[in-house]
């Protein structure tokens, strides 16, 4: 029998746990929401045994305690053992040859604090000696790469227990850095080799006089490094001869099932494709996989769009990516630095400037993506439309009947149901879509986290089934 939950299997819940006391914090919730959320929340450990949040003695942090026969939901999904347990083995195997008298006390206390593991969500734990008994306890390691083992006579600092499950929420530095920093050192290359030619040329036309060479170069040097350089553009080879475009079919009744078809072309000519599947009576579905290029766990579930049987009532679009420039650069934004998610005309407004991380471009639907997706939109006329982004790991109340469809989905997904604060939010696909449709089109934007967990994209793409079942009649 169980004697209590083991920490590294209540990841999940801790930080559902965190994320709503913290939204209380700043209002985004009121005392029943929370609670309610929190109320729900249950994991079954690796001996079957369900555990719930223990209300009466939670703080800062959650404290669980056994539910009593009672099975848990059937929404949430049984958290597997992690590599915390196999780190928890080699704690105890040390702890063991120590006792035989195998290993010295320096020596067995090295390799413990040598152990380390990263998560799937990124973070590094480490063993926490002041914690520690028959069982190991862990805390999070701030450093990369892993520090040597400790002297034995260095104390080890433990990390406040407090943020441990709190991802970092984007900043400006982070969201436009992520590969905008690789993008500036392709340019300093640009210009180093383009001079490095202008001044071979300058030699060979001038018969090789070095004083002539190096007064006539300077100039040209001078223009070079101080004129803007744009993103040198990739031309995959065209693909129009064997992908037929949207422009060839003269209406949405026209255009086949599981056929890939072009609608478009983004900054740096890339195809912009979509498939539909299903009934073309039935409910017409649309799922974007990618529109922030460096956001693509959403791929995972157009994948098994692509190959899950769609139920009969459904007219099933799957338009993986919105944005392969800024894939292949592994930006937020387009090839033209352009968050598309801005660009939107429908309540579009002027937003920052050429690096900031939501720019929405010079004006409403200037990018090429962003005109392709309205026309595209324009010709489904979705009734329903879901959007997948990182990292917030969240799903943004609602209020009505678009408030239930959130609801609804947030709990098969196991998702919490938060505000989704921290940005700007004007032109939004998610605004521009639910004007489609005679304003009856219900968008839904998911955020899931760092990392899909185990399950999660079936979990979506059998929800979005599910919803149209219960919401969305024939």
């Amino acid at each position: 029998m169980s004697s209590g939950p083991y920490p590294q299997e209540l990841e999940y819940l801790q930080e559902v746990y965190l994320r709503t006391c913290e939204a209380f914090d700043q209002g985004e919730l009121n005392s029943t929401q929370a609670r309610a959320t929190i109320m729900r929340l249950r994991h079954t450990d690796v001996d079957g045994v369900t555990w719930k949040v223990d209300t009466t003695r939670s703080g800062r942090r959650a404290a669980f305690v056994r539910v009593n026969d009672q099975p848990a939901p059937s929404t949430v999904r049984r958290t597997v053992s992690t590599g915390l347990d196999a780190l928890d083995e080699k704690y105890r195997d040390i702890c063991a040859a120590y006792d035989r008298g195998e290993l010295s006390a320096t020596a067995a206390r090295n390799e413990v604090t040598a152990l380390r593991y990263t998560d799937t969500h990124g973070h590094t734990w480490k063993i926490d000696t002041q914690r520690s008994g028959k069982r190991a306890a862990f805390v999070q390691h701030r450093e990369t790469p892993a520090p040597k083992p400790l002297p034995v006579a260095e104390p080890v600092r433990v990390e406040p227990p407090q943020a441990e499950h709190i991802p970092d929420v984007k900043s400006e530095t982070e969201e436009f850095d992520d590969g905008a920093r690789l993008l500036r050192l392709k340019k300093v290359a640009v210009l180093a080799t383009t001079a490095a030619v202008s001044i071979a040329l300058l030699v060979t036309f001038t018969g090789g006089d070095e004083t002539a060479t190096t007064s006539s170069t300077t100039p040209a040097i001078t223009a070079i490094t101080t004129a803007p350089v744009s993103p040198i553009p990739t031309i995959p080879e065209d693909n129009s001869v064997s992908t037929p475009l949207l422009a060839s079919f003269a209406s949405r009744e026209a255009i086949p099932n599981d056929t890939e078809i072009e609608f478009g072309r983004s900054v740096q000519n890339r195809p912009l494709t979509f498939i539909r599947r299903g009934n073309p009576n039935g409910i017409r579905v649309l799922v974007v996989g990618v529109i922030h290029g460096d956001e693509t766990a959403g791929l995972a579930v157009t994948d098994l769009l692509k190959k899950m049987e769609v139920p009969a009532n459904v007219d099933l679009w799957i338009l993986p990516e919105l944005n392969p420039d800024g894939i292949q650069l592994k930006t937020r934004q387009n090839a033209n630095k352009v968050d598309l998610n801005r660009n939107f005309p429908v309540r579009w407004k002027p937003l920052g400037e050429v690096g900031f991380w939501q720019w929405a471009g010079t004006g409403p639907a200037t990018e090429p993506e962003v005109l392709a997706m309205m026309k595209l939109g324009k010709v489904i006329q979705p009734q329903f439309n879901v959007w997948y982004h990182q990292d917030y790991f969240r799903i943004s109340p609602g209020l009505g009947r678009d408030g239930d469809i959130r609801e609804r989905y947030a709990m098969l997904v196991d998702l919490p149901l938060l505000k989704i604060a921290g940005g700007t939010y004007s032109g939004t696909a998610t605004m521009w879509s639910e004007t489609l449709n005679n304003n009856d089109t219900v968008s839904l934007l998911v955020e899931f986290g760092k990392e899909l967990r185990e399950g999660e994209a079936q979990a979506n793409a059998d929800a979005i089934y599910t919803v149209v079942k219960e919401f969305f009649p024939s």
